[in-house]
């Protein structure tokens, strides 16, 4: 588990504040090198679905983007035990696998695939953040 209080000087996503869990160490730290170049500050990291829920307790961040296969505690520990937490966390699940929005209710806010487009990550954050800015 590990901590970055660094922020981007760019304009854009300033001010939004995530944690990153992953198991894949390549792949974390891969993703929060793309969210810092865009402006999100990554203010923690974390490697299974225990060390999620513990981060989000500490640090109340914005967005969780969240692995859902994890060794010891999977993502659905995550998502479960920071919904008793915050039942208004802004969970996004980061996955190879293929799951269906339905499935997941809820519970997540967004599913990105990966290997992880920063392009699906900005979309999903904005979508989050301006609900009704594709409704026209």
């Amino acid at each position: 588990m590990s901590t970055d209080g660094q922020m981007s000087n760019n304009n854009g996503h300033v001010g939004v504040r995530a944690i990153v869990v992953d198991d894949d160490a390549d792949v974390r730290e891969i993703f929060i090198e793309l969210l810092q170049m865009n402006d999100i500050q990554v203010i923690a990291s974390g490697i299974n679905g225990k060390e999620a829920v513990e981060l989000y307790k500490i640090h109340h961040p914005d967005f969780v983007f969240l692995d859902y296969l994890m060794p010891e505690y999977d993502g659905l520990y995550a998502i479960e035990k920071i919904r008793e937490f915050d039942p208004h966390g802004k969970i996004i699940l980061v996955s190879g696998s293929h799951f269906e929005r339905n499935a997941l209710g809820e519970t997540v806010k967004a599913i990105i695939k990966k290997p992880i487009e920063m392009g699906d990550v900005i979309k999903a954050i904005n979508t989050i953040i301006l609900p009704n800015a594709n409704l026209k």
